[in-house]
């Protein structure tokens, strides 16, 4: 080592446990780096944990992430801090310091055995944010069983507001409930970090799109989701909320909240087109007899498997209708009336259904802001992260040593978002070779 060059931290900070992040993890360790794993949430994961089945090929969502999130798990060289977030960042490429925030869990994780007794007594009941609202939970809970492992949401905790609740400790026999816990924080030094912290869908509530939030059966993609999934509050049992019938007519409303000047002007990648083909399909699987629309302006089919997966769903007998509609009402039966301009056929047509889902878009993630910065890059015209060169750097960023992946830095699907954390990883390696 030559005079004034610094030896490298030969350590890598990932920010984001999702299929993008997780598979930087597994290829950094691969290559014999030590990784720290940061997550948000009490859970790892990310979205894809609460799919039922993905497009193009059907394959389970579930059979595609369990081994990855074994394979991070049994790592040796992957440090897993779920239920935390980095708050500051300093120093530059190869010498990175993080300052990481540790949540209080409430629970003690070395006594914690995920056997779900707490769970089984908690009094309170409040939605279930896994499951898109549907259904409750109590005020402790596993959300994902990666890790194993309880949190108390103390918000919602009777104790909070002053009751003497003491079910959950009452019930552990591993004498795994701590209150006394505080946000702690901890350091870690690393040489490089990749920022994999996802994105968003659009929330259609703040301006009632096609009623949402106003009208029961009018859902989003994420709900139709949950109620697909066999682990889902119904059991993969397709209802509509307002009566918990099965419906008979299902309208899917593409582009809801992207291609609109009023929301966001960009397309998703194609994304929500075919998430809800995806889940027409399933929908004529689980129900034949169910009649499908997909209300369009574009079926946009970028990649391998997409077109074909397309008419496939045409095939199944889902009906497509080019036009973006005009506004979704209510019928005094309950049932729903959306009013589009075929604009194939030149006509206006109203399509009275049981159950509308919006195809939500895909937009940044609310701390986008502050990741950008806490890390010094910069944030493009759509809210996401900017890349360093859109064509020759898709993973570097403006700041050495920082790079992205996954959903952070626009719409993707999984295959690309996958693709993109092996890319992330091999540059961030690549740097760390070459500096020492």
């Amino acid at each position: 080592m030559s005079e004034g060059e610094v030896r490298v931290t030969r350590n890598a900070l990932i920010i984001g446990a999702g299929v993008a992040g997780m598979q930087a993890a597994m290829d950094l360790a691969d290559m014999g780096f030590y990784v720290y794993l940061v997550e948000k949430e009490p859970s790892i994961g990310g979205r894809l944990a609460r799919f039922e089945k993905l497009f193009p090929t059907s394959e389970c969502a579930i059979s595609l992430l369990e081994p990855k999130l074994e394979e991070v798990e049994s790592s040796g060289k992957i440090e897993i801090l779920s239920y935390a977030e980095v708050e500051e960042v300093k120093g530059s490429a190869g010498n990175f310091e993080a300052t990481i925030a540790h949540k209080p869990r409430y629970i003690d994780a070395d006594r914690c055995t995920g056997c779900a007794q707490c769970m089984d007594v908690c009094p309170v009941e409040v939605p279930y944010d896994f499951n898109e609202g549907f259904g409750t939970r109590g005020a402790v809970y596993v959300p994902f069983p990666h890790p194993l492992l309880a949190v108390i949401d103390l918000e919602n905790c009777l104790r909070t507001e002053g009751a003497e609740c003491n079910a959950c400790i009452d019930a552990c026999d591993q004498d795994a409930i701590d209150f006394s816990q505080q946000k702690r924080y901890s350091k870690v030094k690393a040489g490089v970090i990749i920022l994999a912290s996802g994105s968003a869908t659009y929330d259609p509530e703040p301006r009632n799109d096609y009623g949402y939030g106003i009208f029961d059966n009018v859902i989003t993609t994420m709900e139709f989701e949950r109620l697909l999934n066999a682990d889902g509050p119904t059991g993969g049992k397709v209802i509509r909320p307002s009566d918990c019938k099965e419906p008979l007519r299902v309208g899917f409303i593409n582009c809801v909240g992207s291609r609109d000047i009023k929301t966001n002007v960009y397309c998703s990648a194609g994304v929500c087109c075919m998430v809800n083909i995806k889940n027409a399909i399933l929908l004529k699987e689980k129900m034949p007899e169910v009649a499908c629309y997909i209300f369009y302006i574009d079926i946009r089919t970028p990649f391998r498997g997409y077109e074909e997966f397309f008419n496939h769903a045409r095939e199944q007998g889902v009906r497509f209708i080019r036009g973006r509609p005009s506004e979704v009402l209510e019928t005094e039966e309950g049932n729903l009336e959306i009013r589009a301009e075929d604009t194939l056929k030149g006509v206006v047509r109203t399509i009275e259904v049981d159950l509308a889902v919006l195809g939500t878009g895909i937009v940044p993630q609310q701390d986008m802001a502050k990741l950008s910065e806490m890390l010094k890059i910069p944030i493009a015209e759509d809210g996401m992260i900017r890349e360093s060169h859109q064509k020759l750097g898709p993973v570097d960023t403006e700041r050495e040593g920082v790079f992205i992946a996954g959903g952070v830095s626009g719409p993707k699907d999984i295959a690309l978002a996958v693709t993109q954390g092996s890319a992330a990883a091999a540059r961030a390696a690549r740097l760390l070779f070459t500096k020492n």
